[in-house]
């Protein structure tokens, strides 16, 4: 049996895991009025799912970026511009809206001219070539 002065003493072991994991955190930097960057939403955190739930480790691999970390910029894809109609496509293309524009007008005779012109000018801007 010990005597009773020389009873070892113990922390709590919740209070040795926090110190022994927890870093201090570092103190913000004071923010004027003029330079104080704007504040973001907090995180919306997912109610934890079911033990067992299939779901329950996809959860657990996703992680919240905290507020102002450094992320990767995105990848921006590069869209090519599109090569000019050749002039067959364009004068087909024409052609079709002239058409268009006849079956509107119910194929009255005597207004082809117009109906070409006005669908060659139509495409002209569409494809930028006026």
């Amino acid at each position: 049996m010990m005597p009773a002065d020389k009873t070892p003493s113990r922390k709590p072991a919740a209070k040795k895991a926090a110190t022994a994991t927890s870093k201090p955190a570092p103190a913000p930097a004071p923010a004027t009025p003029k330079t104080a960057p704007r504040s973001r939403p907090a995180a919306r955190t997912a109610p934890p799912p079911a033990p067992g739930a299939p779901a329950a480790k996809k959860a657990a691999a996703k992680v919240a970026t905290p507020v102002g970390a450094a992320t990767k910029p995105r990848a921006t894809r590069v869209v090519a511009k599109p090569a000019a109609p050749t002039a067959e496509e364009r004068q087909r293309w024409i052609a079709i809206a002239a058409y268009h524009r006849a079956e509107q007008r119910g194929f009255t005779p005597g207004y082809e001219l117009q109906d070409w012109l006005e669908a060659e000018a139509e495409i002209g801007s569409l494809i930028g070539k006026d």
